[in-house]
């Protein structure tokens, strides 16, 4: 979770420790770009770790278990980080995520359940039986208290070759302030507690 006011150190530029020689672009995200965020789903998706191998059947269901949702109901508040015209990095979000978790329990989840036949077997799933599994046996997230102070939901996640860190503060500054121009006071993000680097991950960006 994090406040959104409280954030004010990510639109605070220092110099930087090492000299970047590679340029990187923020940029709004394109419906052309969709394919590209779902390849670095599966690139990072164990703990920021490549897990492309484990989902040669369905190279989609990382993407569409991650961010497929947000792409569908929140284009207008995603970015991508490019670089030399490669996507590198991205940051989804949306506004009002209670009203975001019913559009996906409308539509969203309806549509993967169908995609994606549940597995008869119950034991000895695979990481991609798992994750259908979930679409399957959702429950509603919905913590008033919480929602009233961090409305809005977000992720993002660059690869490990991009060298300047600086880039993950400027994707972060650039959602957060889509979002405060919005009217959004806060926002948090959904980690796995077995995710530690994502955990770190995030309490390096200001997140608690």
């Amino acid at each position: 979770m994090l406040p959104i006011d409280g954030a004010n150190d990510l639109f605070y530029k220092v110099p930087p420790k090492q000299i970047c020689n590679k340029i990187y672009t923020i940029r709004p995200f394109r419906n052309s770009d969709e394919l590209g965020i779902f390849r670095q789903c599966r690139m990072t998706y164990q703990d920021g770790r490549d897990a492309t191998d484990l989902f040669s059947e369905h190279l989609r269901l990382p993407g569409n278990k991650k961010v497929g949702a947000l792409l569908t109901f929140s284009p207008e508040y995603c970015f991508v980080a490019e670089e030399d015209g490669e996507l590198c990095g991205y940051a989804l979000a949306t506004l009002d995520s209670m009203e975001f978790q019913k559009k996906c329990e409308l539509a969203w989840l309806p549509e993967m359940c169908m995609k994606y036949p549940k597995p008869e077997k119950t034991e000895g799933l695979t990481l991609a039986e798992m994750i259908i599994v979930s679409f399957h046996n959702h429950k509603p997230f919905r913590p008033l208290n919480m929602f009233q102070r961090f409305p809005s939901l977000l992720t993002m996640s660059v690869l490990s070759s991009v060298e300047d860190q600086g880039v993950l503060k400027n994707l972060l500054a650039c959602i957060l302030s889509a979002l405060k121009a919005n009217g959004s006071h806060g926002a948090y993000i959904e980690v796995l507690k077995s995710e530690c680097s994502m955990i770190d991950f995030y309490k390096k960006l200001g997140f608690f």
